[in-house]
């Protein structure tokens, strides 16, 4: 219902009177209020008003834009370079590395050394800081190798990109007729050699760069896989004795391999989902399940053939047990036996930024998880590809004679 405009002019009559009744101070302050009420009546004082909410709406919006595209940033360039060095690289270990196909291998490492350069410059230069710090870190794992790599006539450039000689890559040693072929298959063929390590880091830089996604999550494979889990991948038949727990490093575990699967799944679930407290029942049910198949992971590795296996599911434990007290905030305990219980009316009285700050981010608790559960996924489906590897310390796996100049850190 409107106000008449008799009401309203009373109303003004009524202030104005007000005003001056209560003019008792000095004439300045008279003046002040003849002039304020002079503003309100002309309308000016209502424009003003206007004019400064106006501004002040759009400077929280804009404050709101950037804040925005600051979480949404990506960097496609960096993203589609990483994306395919990771498939270059995955390519690397099927290669036929006999002497007879020197110059096969020539035009596969050229083909390797273009997609790094083209990586190398793209995320050097990207616009996002943790995108360039994965660069610095790709950049001193290639220097870790620089021997190696000098052997078989590839050098490191001084803007981080590297070039490659034809001619000391194709050298055959005249009075042994030794070639390079051995040094390349310590560089780029097996787990745990510098090309499969290429391969994990674009995994993480394409994550950085692109929309939080693991480079082959989008397709149901696993970064630093060999392939895709299947059924078929058994290893003990019905009537057979299953071997103890970690007597092979290379034996197949599809239990743990499936297990791995959800658990990735889960955890790719939290990463993307929105968390926030106006929605604390769907971020309980997919952290819940994230439970569930951590559980089931950790119960089937313990009992896996496969040692490999084994020591990587630990490095998963020790993981989630340097969490421990970020976990009990939201209701979440370790057990004895390192599986996880959650107390639901704990963790939907949690504050739920600590739930997003587990799963969100380049180096969150939700990566250093995917990566981990990549290896186990890889150990799980190997088969015999790692006979003649040794286990490192830092949980990687090196060629046998490779040294300490194979980067180990994961």
């Amino acid at each position: 219902m409107g106000i008449g405009l008799n009401g309203l002019n009373s109303g003004v009559q009524d202030m104005y009177s007000s005003l001056l009744g209560g003019m008792n101070g000095s004439s300045s302050s008279s003046s002040t209020l003849l002039t304020d009420y002079a503003s309100i009546k002309n309308g000016s004082y209502g424009k003003m008003m206007k004019a400064y909410y106006a501004k002040v709406g759009e400077e929280e919006e804009g404050s709101s834009s950037k804040s925005d595209s600051k979480t949404k940033e990506t960097d496609g360039a960096a993203a589609s370079a990483a994306r395919k060095l990771y498939e270059t690289a995955s390519g690397m270990n099927s290669l036929d590395y006999s002497e007879e196909n020197l110059d096969g291998l020539y035009d596969s490492v050229s083909a390797f050394i273009k997609d790094y350069n083209t990586m190398i410059k793209n995320a050097s230069g990207s616009k996002l800081e943790d995108v360039r710090k994965q660069a610095d870190a790709i950049n001193d794992m290639t220097y870790s190798n620089y021997k190696l790599l000098a052997k078989i006539g590839i050098t490191m450039n001084s803007d981080r990109t590297l070039s490659i000689d034809e001619d000391t890559f194709k050298k055959v040693n005249s009075k042994t007729g030794a070639t390079n072929i051995p040094t390349m298959k310590t560089l780029f063929q097996g787990y745990g050699s510098y090309a499969d390590k290429i391969t994990d880091k674009m995994s993480k830089l394409y994550r950085t760069a692109g929309e939080g996604e693991s480079v082959t999550s989008a397709k149901a494979r696993y970064a630093g896989s060999a392939g895709s889990y299947t059924p078929a991948d058994k290893t003990d038949s019905a009537d057979e004795t299953k071997p103890a727990p970690g007597s092979s490093k290379t034996a197949k575990d599809s239990a743990s391999a499936a297990a791995a699967s959800a658990l990735y799944k889960s955890i790719e679930r939290m990463s993307s989902m929105q968390i926030d407290d106006d929605n604390k029942d769907s971020i309980f049910d997919a952290f819940n399940t994230f439970v569930k198949d951590y559980n089931d992971l950790i119960k089937n590795a313990l009992e896996s053939v496969n040692s490999n296996v084994i020591h990587q599911a630990d490095y998963l434990k020790n993981l989630v047990n340097s969490n421990k007290s970020a976990l009990e905030r939201m209701g979440v305990t370790i057990g004895g036996d390192n599986t996880l219980s959650i107390d639901e009316e704990k963790f939907k009285n949690s504050d739920m930024s600590s739930v997003k700050n587990l799963f969100s981010g380049v180096y969150s608790f939700g990566e250093k998880m995917t990566d981990r559960v990549n290896q186990i996924y890889k150990y799980a489906t190997q088969g015999e590809s790692l006979n003649g590897q040794t286990y490192t310390s830092q949980g990687a796996y090196n060629a046998s004679g490779a040294g300490s100049t194979i980067d180990t850190t994961m």
